[in-house]
């Protein structure tokens, strides 16, 4: 079994590596990011490579906007980008 803190890590790389695809092919394409809150939440969160690279040169991970209200997981931070994002269910 995982840990939270595992389970973030592992879908922040899975993440950066969607992002690394989108960006060199379609970068103007909104791609499914996963939820990297650390928890078993299952949720994806629709973002454009710019408003991912937003996230990652603020110091800030991929959440839902259910999972930033949590305030759980291994960044501790609260701030989400201007506007949120809508998670897929």
């Amino acid at each position: 079994m995982m840990s939270p803190g595992q389970r973030s890590l592992l879908f922040r790389e899975v993440n950066d590596r969607i992002y690394d695809l989108l960006e060199s092919a379609e970068p103007d394409l909104h791609g499914e990011f996963f939820c990297e809150c650390g928890r078993e939440c299952g949720r994806r969160i629709m973002l454009l490579p710019a408003e991912f690279a937003t996230l990652r040169r603020a110091g800030e991970g991929v959440r839902s906007p259910d999972c930033l209200r949590r305030r759980f997981g291994p960044l501790g931070r609260r701030s989400h980008p201007a506007g949120g994002v809508p998670a897929l269910s």
